[in-house]
């Protein structure tokens, strides 16, 4: 049996954490600016470097029965949680009005209807030179922003997001490989760091929107011509961030590597959480208090709780269709 690579469980940990992370602090982005710039500083790298791992593990896409194994596996349990979402937003928020629609997604159930696609369109960019088929996929998430589809089946976040897959997609294991020299991490860092100074005193009013890839450039209040060079720059500073995120992480088994291997079960149900509390005083509380610090360990608690095996036993047959979920989505 080939051995586990824990450096994918790793990175998917640590990123399931700023998932949560982030989705925390987004009550706060537009009162307090160091908070704002964390968002955004967070929002650049946490995505792609999950679509991009995402592709990484799509290799197998070209063999027999794959699709309807991605029908089953992510389809599926996308149907099953918009659902279960939308009968919860009924039962949370004052209004009680039950919407059911499975053409708009709820919340982070797009990365799922994305993840779908991406592997469908794997189909056709596979074969495309990777020079070409990396440049028409950036084309493509650039023009995506010129039409108003927004959420529509989430297909604005999909052509955004594309080329973050198709890239982990070409990627091999000796390429991350090369992240970790040394002087590649050490590098790292000081980008990271740079990163986040420059967001947060450069361009402490950039608006968080951008980095959803829902919106076209007309909702951000952009004409074409800056909205596309806009985007293209972006895509250049969520490449560097991604990669030297990626550098970062321990190339070795950890305590936390078995809970990389479960960060689609906090993926999908800490909505649940955090939507509820949300929809109490939790935020003014915080806000009030400044206790911004304990949402890092509020995080990280709600990370151990939905990876812990009870909730695991309890929502596996529900996430998984009664079939382990393994190579698609966040967990290899």
């Amino acid at each position: 049996m080939k051995d586990r690579d824990y450096y994918f469980d790793n990175a998917k940990f640590f990123l399931i954490v700023f998932v949560v992370f982030g989705h925390f602090l987004r009550p706060y982005i537009a009162e307090n600016t160091f908070i704002h710039s964390l968002y955004v500083w967070i929002f650049l790298f946490h995505m792609p470097a999950f679509v991009l791992i995402s592709g990484y593990f799509s290799k197998s896409f070209h063999k027999k029965g794959y699709l309807k194994k991605v029908t089953k596996k992510i389809l599926i349990p996308y149907v099953i949680f918009q659902l279960l979402y939308s009968v919860y937003y009924s039962f949370l928020y004052e209004d009680g009005y039950l919407s059911i629609d499975f053409l708009t997604p709820h919340w982070g159930l797009w990365f799922l209807l994305s993840l779908f696609f991406w592997n469908v369109m794997l189909y056709v960019f596979a074969r495309i030179p990777k020079t070409y088929s990396i440049s028409l996929t950036i084309l493509m998430g650039i023009l995506i922003g010129l039409t108003d589809i927004e959420k529509f089946l989430s297909l604005s976040r999909t052509f955004t997001f594309f080329p973050f897959f198709l890239f982990g997609f070409l990627l091999k294991k000796k390429h991350f490989e090369r992240l970790f020299q040394p002087r590649v991490r050490f590098l790292s860092i000081i980008l990271l760091v740079s990163a986040f100074a420059v967001i947060h005193f450069a361009f402490p009013n950039l608006q968080e929107e951008w980095l959803y890839g829902s919106k076209s450039y007309e909702t951000l209040g952009v004409n074409e011509e800056m909205g596309v060079l806009f985007r293209l720059l972006l895509y250049g500073v969520s490449f560097l961030m991604t990669l030297c995120f990626m550098s970062l992480i321990p190339n070795r088994q950890l305590t936390i590597s078995n809970l990389g291997t479960r960060t689609f079960y906090v993926y999908i149900l800490h909505g649940f959480i955090l939507k509820y509390l949300h929809a109490t005083n939790f935020p003014d509380v915080i806000a009030k208090i400044n206790g911004y610090p304990l949402l890092i360990i509020i995080s990280i608690v709600v990370t151990f709780m939905l990876t812990s095996k009870p909730v695991i036993q309890l929502v596996k047959p529900i996430i998984e269709f009664r079939v382990p979920l393994r190579k698609h989505m966040l967990n290899r």
